[in-house]
């Protein structure tokens, strides 16, 4: 009976957090597990920076934080190699001629409309994937574009809400899948494009975005390309001082066109009232990435070794900059935003590269970044909230992603009363000044961490539960052993009575 009481005894401790919270008056439930108690910070948003000060009858670290993070699981089994994998072939079984042509299967872009995956191998090959809820991609088909083989300089496929496009130096054609054969239909009146040039279909007009010689807009309409406007230099900036143009990038973000001029910076042009926003602009000259995603900016310059990294905030006819980094030996060549990261594509290392923080305030473990692919990766479509779509120079593979809130535990082994102060550095809370720009804001947290009575480790809850298991079973055999020797004492005194009583019965 007395090692139960003792059993019971562990799981009685008493452990109260009481919350005497000044900047942030609301309380906040701690989760007890056993003798430790944690909770997570989504409300915080990003935690720029922490410090945690004790002031009590102990002075021992009871508390320990962990910084927000983002997860990329692959799914298993759904890596699909849809070309063949040239990082594993034998290069000496490969004749001459083989390795001066160099390898030409391979994917070089990707569309989708809906739930459909559209990928373009380099030699005209389409693949197309459905995609299901959760991680499955099925219904997959192969087809062959009647183009010309060769002439494929520049080759990418777009799409807009109907139909899917390739587009290549020589040829515009459009093109769906119904009922498993491939429909084409050649646009006209395209003009052969020389150089590196961007495009992008939106509401059947044609963005052509061409280096140095602007910005076209076609309208499409029965299949025919109508030129609608186009922007040399002068009508982009529109004001004198401004000599070269070389439109290389660019990026979308709700209404707006965001141009990069390699020469001068960044242009914003309003999709909906078709005019270049005269008063904004952002003077950061040879950039060749952008990146725009709710009003979060990114510019990477590309160097030879090394990459530079600006991150600002667009705000009325500007941006403020918020950090510069340097990434050494690594060019990155794309971007893929998500709400508080961003994927650096630099191939075969990839990094996934933290928003929003500002690097006097945030500990450096948050921006040094992680490495998760280490492929050749062409980039990221996001399929519903939980699951993307990872696209390869060889084939697709599915994720699971989960962005991991900042979160702190603590644990207490004696009996004390022990004062925990938590500061936090963060983009959101509920005194927020809604007018400030990077909208960073700092919070007090007060705790009392009171714990009454002798308190165990983990380790020794478990080893001290396991005794009192193993005693107890012990104290039980012992019982049903005493038990079973009283009564076969029993049984062979009655049976020795009988016997005796059956003598006396025969001498009568």
């Amino acid at each position: 009976m007395l090692i139960f009481l003792q059993f019971l005894h562990v799981f009685s401790q008493e452990i109260t957090w009481t919350n005497y919270s000044f900047a942030f008056p609301q309380f906040i439930p701690l989760i007890a597990e056993k003798t430790v108690f944690s909770r997570t910070f989504e409300e915080f948003g990003q935690i720029l920076n922490i410090s945690i000060e004790y002031n009590g009858e102990f002075d021992e670290p009871i508390c320990n934080f962990d910084y927000q993070y983002m997860l990329f699981q692959r799914q298993p089994d759904t890596l699909i190699a849809l070309v063949t994998d040239l990082q594993q072939i034998d290069i000496d079984s490969l004749k001459t001629e083989e390795i001066q042509q160099g390898f030409s299967d391979e994917l070089i872009s990707f569309a989708t409309i809906d739930r459909n995956l559209i990928l373009l191998e380099k030699n005209g090959t389409i693949h197309h994937l459905y995609y299901n809820d959760g991680p499955a991609l099925t219904n997959y088909t192969v087809y062959q574009l009647s183009i010309n083989q060769g002439v494929n300089e520049y080759a990418q496929i777009l799409s807009d809400t109907q139909s899917f496009y390739y587009v290549d130096s020589d040829q515009f054609v459009k093109f769906n899948i119904n009922n498993g054969s491939l429909e084409e239909i050649k646009i006209h009146s395209w003009n052969k494009v020389n150089d590196h040039f961007k495009i992008f279909v939106r509401q059947e007009y044609v963005y052509l975005i061409n280096g140095i010689s602007g910005m076209s807009i076609y309208k499409m309409q029965n299949n025919i390309l109508l030129l609608v406007n186009k922007f040399m230099i002068q009508d982009i900036y529109q004001s004198p001082g401004f000599t070269n143009l070389n439109l290389i990038d660019y990026s979308i973000d709700k209404e707006f066109l965001y141009l990069l001029d390699h020469e001068n910076g960044v242009k914003r042009f309003n999709l909906t009232s078709m005019h270049i926003d005269k008063n904004f602009f952002i003077s950061q000259k040879g950039c060749k990435v952008i990146s725009v995603q709710n009003n979060q900016i990114i510019l990477i310059q590309q160097n030879q070794l090394f990459s530079e990294i600006y991150e600002g905030r667009i705000f009325n006819d500007s941006w403020v900059l918020i950090r510069k980094k340097t990434a050494t030996k690594q060019i990155y060549r794309n971007i893929k935003q998500f709400d508080n990261y961003t994927l650096l594509i630099s191939n075969p290392t990839n990094n996934m590269y933290q928003k929003n923080l500002i690097e006097n305030f945030s500990d450096p473990y948050l921006y040094n970044g992680d490495n998760f692919y280490q492929m050749e990766f062409l980039g990221l479509i996001e399929m519903d909230t939980d699951f993307v779509v990872g696209i390869y120079k060889y084939g697709v593979a599915i994720y699971y992603v989960q962005e991991k809130s900042a979160q702190i535990s603590c644990q207490a082994r004696l009996s004390q009363q022990n004062r925990v102060t938590i500061r936090l550095n963060s983009t959101n809370c509920l005194n927020k000044n809604q007018s400030d720009i990077f909208n960073y804001c700092q919070c007090r947290l007060d705790y009392v961490f009171d714990v009454h009575g002798v308190l165990m480790s983990p380790y020794q809850e478990n080893l001290y539960i396991y005794f009192c298991v193993v005693a107890f079973a012990i104290v039980v055999a012992l019982f049903v052993a005493i038990f079973l020797i009283i009564r076969r004492y029993q049984l062979k005194k009655e049976k020795i009575d009988h016997i005796r009583k059956s003598r006396r019965t025969l001498s009568y």
